[in-house]
């Protein structure tokens, strides 16, 4: 008797695989890694050993930077615009599909001669990508300029500085709630002496 009530509860379940298949894994999330870097234009090591501050050459070097600072007119990376490069690598076994980046930025804002009173102004969107397809091993590069030099002008007129920038990137994939990576990059920027 109590085999019959077995089956009677195990037959709806096995009918249901037999019928529909089987049954329904969960999606796994892709395995994703990302980078950010700052990078910009700026003159060669070659193009400053004869360099005139009054006829300077073209920048035609694209160098990574950790900051901005105007502290060296051509020694140290000061430039106008500076590209936040990001890179998303698939270091999964199969393919990252459906994947969707959004790029969003905010700055650090305060008085030209006070750092430490300096607030975050709200984070804004610069970009959103999708990403079709991202094969195993591959990567999925994005650029975005960010105008240093505009802000720096407009703040400057008002007595403030952008002592930072930051770059917030979120990684998300259709079919999953929860974003598959966020990350933070900081590009702090000082004024001359």
């Amino acid at each position: 008797m109590c085999f019959f009530k077995l089956i009677k509860f195990i037959a709806p379940a096995v009918l249901s695989i037999v019928l529909f298949g089987g049954v329904r894994a969960e999606p796994v999330p892709p395995s994703l890694a990302a980078d950010i870097i700052f990078r910009c234009l700026w003159w060669s090591e070659t193009q400053m050993e004869q360099f005139d501050p009054n006829a300077p050459p073209p920048k035609t070097t694209e160098v990574t930077i950790q900051k901005w600072e105007y502290t060296d007119p051509v020694g140290v990376p000061h430039p106008d615009v500076v590209d936040v490069v990001i890179e998303l690598k698939n270091e999964g076994t199969s393919a990252a599909s459906g994947i969707v980046t959004e790029i969003a930025g905010q700055w650090r804002i305060g008085p030209l001669k006070s750092e430490k009173n300096a607030i975050w102004s709200s984070f804004k969107s610069l970009k959103t990508w999708q990403a079709a397809n991202i094969a195993p091993g591959n990567s999925a590069t994005f650029r975005i300029p960010i105008d240093i030099a505009t802000s720096i002008s407009e703040l400057e007129k008002k007595g403030s500085w952008p002592w930072m920038f930051r770059v917030l990137l979120t990684v998300r994939a259709f079919g999953f709630d929860k974003p598959l990576l966020i990350r933070k990059a900081n590009l702090p920027i000082r004024p001359g002496d």
